[in-house]
Parts: structure tokens; C-alpha cells; sequence
């Protein structure tokens, strides 16, 4: 059954720029959903993170059983090999954006505790 973004890979015409909003769109929705799932239950992001990376890994190990013809322990071994390598990828580039990401993690604090602080402020309304 194919989502509202399309099927995994999407068309087999599909270009780089249908293919990167398809995959943002099914980023922003997943994590909405595993936010909001987070709060509901009250988990610390460090911990949904774990939860993550462990379903990361166990669903890269299904893709390789279920998309692979004739798959093998080899063959399994050497994709969370190239699994490793991207992971590997992506961790350096978000070092590569650490500065960035902090400082817009910092002024995300400031302006709630900014609108926190305006609402503890703020005398109460008049009663009737």
C-alpha cells in the first residue's frame, strides 16, 4: 500500500529534487510522530535517540533479508559494513555543523525561557 509520499524509492523517473522532498516530507512526519510519542510518554531525547538508533539497525538488517535475492551472513556482514560507513557520513557532517546547530539550540532556549519568564510576569486579570 503506498503512502501519500509514494511507494520507498518512489518512481523510477523520479528526479534528485521529487526524491529529497519526498524524503524530507517522510522525515518531518516521523519525527513529529516520534516527538509527540516521546512526550506522551515522557522519554528523554537521549533515550528515544538509543531507542532510534537500535530499530536503525535492526531495520537495516530486515531491508538487507527481505531485498536481497539470495542473502547470506557475508552479505549481511558486509552491508552493516557499508551501513557503518554511512552512519560514519553522517556523524561528520553534523560535526561539521555543530557551531551552527548549538547556537540555534541556545536562542531556541532563550526565546522559551524569554516567553516563560513574560508569563510569570504578567499580573493577573482583573476578576468579576
Amino acid at each position: 500500500m503506498a503512502g501519500e509520499y509514494g511507494g520507498y524509492d518512489g518512481p523510477e523517473d523520479e528526479t534528485d529534487e521529487e526524491y529529497d522532498a519526498a524524503y524530507e516530507a517522510h522525515r518531518t512526519a516521523l519525527y513529529d510522530m516520534l516527538i509527540a510519542y516521546a512526550d506522551k510518554e515522557e522519554l528523554s531525547d537521549g533515550f528515544v535517540a538509543q531507542l532510534l538508533s537500535d530499530l536503525g539497525l535492526s531495520l537495516r538488517m530486515v531491508a538487507y533479508a527481505s531485498e536481497t535475492e539470495k542473502p547470506s551472513i557475508g552479505g549481511l556482514r558486509l552491508d552493516l559494513d557499508r551501513y557503518t560507513r554511512e552512519l560514519g557520513e553522517s556523524v561528520r557532517e553534523a560535526k561539521k555543523h555543530a557551531a551552527e546547530f548549538i547556537a540555534d539550540a541556545k536562542a531556541a532556549r532563550d526565546a522559551e525561557e524569554g516567553e516563560e519568564g513574560e508569563d510569570e510576569a504578567e499580573p493577573d486579570a482583573p476578576r468579576s
